[in-house]
Formats: structure tokens, C-alpha cells, sequence
């Protein structure tokens, strides 16, 4: 209900223009990923483990830009101008398809530039409400657009032509103000361990999203095999399932009992791993979406109401998701190659179920801290 609110927000941000565009641009580069792995494999004739590869090692970069940005840098407009020119020149130059260990390389360096945007963009938003509002609808507004956007480009140009636009569309933030507001931040401090509950969430979040993204990676090579659709169909599916996202994430009464959104995800997990019926998989890859966004705040809640310092689990939390984002691609390309869609399915639905069932027992067994004596 209130996700049109955050939408007409957008006409008048109050974060910069050139900052939410920025975020959006880390949107459409991860979102072109599963559109570019059938054809990336085909181009230098490797399997799809293999392709998966710029997936890993960009998901890496950002993993590795998220969790040391804020240790090593400040949040600096030369910053901001320097990730957004790496990320020009990495795809202008994977644009022309270079030998493919130089690619993989590329994307790692897109990775890490992707990362670097993320955490100039929410330290602009840290603490205050409507300003998280704003970076957080951005990325799902890009998201609506940006599947069918890259199916187009695939078959109007392949891979070159998606690259060439990636690397236009990454400057577009410098025609916008992205000036930062934020003059330094504090250095880091000494951090204290996560106790055994809230180690037990974090955990399951990370087999969570390595189990997803295992099987989301490979929705685009999955929906057209046996369910027999195009490219563009499929697109349209992604654009549904951030659709649906936008108002599961506001969702109050899911985040009673997270675990019964996590368990569906993972049922729509499998299912589009394996459905051979067109409406199935479409179904399946929509309402993941909305189980998944519909899950991942009420986990968050859970892990603060069982951790003693909340504000350093929450960084803990994002890592971990982002590390189970990155290897993802790794498990899914070696089981589909070896195995087939079939235990593709069981094993990244099984992970998810596996996390489900982790936070519903610590949920259940271990009360809040804030509520002992």
C-alpha cells in the first residue's frame, strides 16, 4: 500500500538524482547477468558453469567493494567519479569480448566499482527514514525495466551491444548532482562477536541466498528449455517479479513468521528448476519475488530482537548475503553441467528450505534479549 508513496518520492528525492541513478545503473548491471550466460557460453564455447563465471567474479567484486569501502574509504565525490569511470571503461572494454579470462577479470572490476556505488549511496541514507526509503525503492523501480530492456539489447546487438550500453548508461550519474552529504565517517572500532542465535541467522541467510541465487542465476537457460519460452517472455517474468517485491517488502504481518516466506521461496525455487509447463515456471518466477522480500525483513527483525549489538549484525548480514549471491553461480553452473535442472532445483530449494527451518528454531527456542533480565 504504501510503495506508490516511495514512488511519487522519487519525483522529489531527497537523495541526489546522480546518487539513486547510480544505484539503479548496480541494478540493470546484476540484472543483465542470467541474459548474458547462453550466449556468453555459445560465443567462446564453454559450458554454462564456465560462463557463470563473470556472475562469480563479479558478485565477488562486490562483496569484496561492500565490505572494505567502509573500512578504507570516505565517502569523497572522487570516490563516486572514479567507481562510475572503472565501471565505463570495464565494460566499453568487455565490449569487445576479449579472451575469456580477461572478461572474467572485467567483471570483477565492474563488481567492485557496482559495490563501491552501493555503499556511496547508502551512507548518504544511513539513519534517516525517508532517505532509505529513497535508495531502497530504486533499485526494484530499476529493476521493472531493466530485464525487458536487456532482452532487447541481447537480440537486437548480443553481447556487444549490452556492454556498449552499460558503459553509456554508467556516466549518465555525472549529468546529475551526486555531491555528497556525508563529510567523513568514523572510523572502524572494535567489534564484538555475534552471540550463538544470532551466528545461527546469519548462517541461514547465507545458505538462503546461495541457494537462490544457484537457481535464479540460470532462470533465463531454465524457462527456455523445456517450458519452451523466449527470452522476451521471460524478461517480462523478472519485470513482474520486482514488481511484486516492492509491496511484500512493506508487509508487517509476514514479518511474524518469516520462516513460511522463506519456505515458499523455496518451493517456487524448485519449481523453476524444473516445471515444463510455460504458466508454471511464469507463476513460480513472479511470486518468488514477492516471498523473497516478503521473507528478508522479518529474518533482519529476528536477527536484532537475538543479537546484542544489532547495528554490527546488520553489516554482517548484508556480507553474507552478498557472499551466498557470489558462489551461487559457482554451485548452479557445476550442478546444471554435471547433474541436470532437476538437482539444480533440489539442492539450491533444499538450501533455502534448510534456512528456513534454521530460523524458525531459533525464532521459536530463543527468546529476544532485550526481554531477559
Amino acid at each position: 500500500m504504501q510503495s506508490p508513496v516511495r514512488l511519487v518520492y522519487l519525483l522529489r528525492p531527497s537523495v541526489k538524482v546522480g546518487i539513486l541513478l547510480a544505484v539503479g545503473f548496480s541494478v540493470l548491471a546484476f540484472v543483465s547477468t542470467p541474459f548474458l550466460l547462453t550466449a556468453v557460453s555459445e560465443h567462446y564455447g564453454i559450458s554454462l558453469g564456465s560462463a557463470a563465471l563473470i556472475g562469480v567474479f563479479q558478485l565477488g567484486g562486490f562483496v569484496i567493494a561492500s565490505w572494505g569501502s567502509g573500512r578504507w574509504l570516505q565517502p569523497r565525490d572522487r570516490v563516486f567519479v572514479t567507481a562510475l569511470v572503472a565501471a565505463a571503461v570495464a565494460n566499453l572494454a568487455s565490449a569487445s569480448l576479449p579472451a575469456f579470462a580477461l572478461l572474467v577479470a572485467l567483471r570483477l572490476i565492474s563488481g567492485v566499482s557496482l559495490g563501491v556505488l552501493a555503499w556511496y549511496g547508502w551512507v548518504q541514507a544511513f539513519g534517516d527514514e525517508r532517505r532509505m526509503g529513497d535508495v531502497a525503492v530504486s533499485g526494484p523501480v530499476v529493476g521493472v525495466v531493466a530485464a525487458p530492456l536487456v532482452s532487447l539489447l541481447v537480440n537486437a546487438g548480443g553481447i556487444r551491444l549490452v556492454f556498449l550500453v552499460l558503459a553509456g548508461v554508467s556516466l549518465l550519474p555525472l549529468l546529475f548532482g551526486y555531491h555528497s552529504e556525508v563529510t567523513e565517517l568514523p572510523r572502524a572500532r572494535v567489534r564484538r562477536r555475534a552471540v550463538v542465535a544470532a551466528r545461527i541467522i546469519l548462517i541461514c541467510l547465507g545458505l538462503f541466498t546461495l541457494g537462490g541465487s544457484a537457481v535464479f542465476i540460470y532462470a533465463v537457460v531454465l524457462g527456455t528449455g523445456d517450458p519452451g519460452l523466449s527470452v522476451t517472455v521471460i524478461a517480462v517474468g523478472f519485470s513482474l517479479n520486482a514488481v511484486v517485491a516492492i509491496p511484500a517488502s512493506r508487509m508487517r504481518k509476514a514479518r511474524a513468521m518469516p520462516s513460511i516466506p522463506m519456505a515458499a521461496t523455496a518451493v517456487c525455487a524448485i519449481l523453476v528448476a524444473t516445471a515444463s509447463y510455460d504458466w508454471l515456471f511464469m507463476v513460480a518466477l513472479i511470486t518468488w519475488g514477492f516471498f523473497f522480500w516478503a521473507a528478508i525483513p522479518g529474518v533482519f527483525e529476528v536477527l536484532a530482537s537475538r543479537s546484542r549489538y544489532p547495528e554490527e549484525r546488520v553489516g554482517d548480514a548484508q556480507a553474507l548475503m552478498a557472499a551466498g549471491r557470489a558462489g551461487g553461480p559457482l554451485l548452479g553452473g557445476l550442478l546444471i553441467d554435471s547433474a541436470g535442472a532437476v538437482v539444480l532445483g533440489l539442492v539450491g530449494s533444499g538450501l533455502m528450505m534448510v534456512a528456513a527451518i534454521g530460523v524458525f528454531a531459533t525464532r521459536t527456542m530463543v527468546r529476544p534479549l532485550q526481554n531477559r533480565p
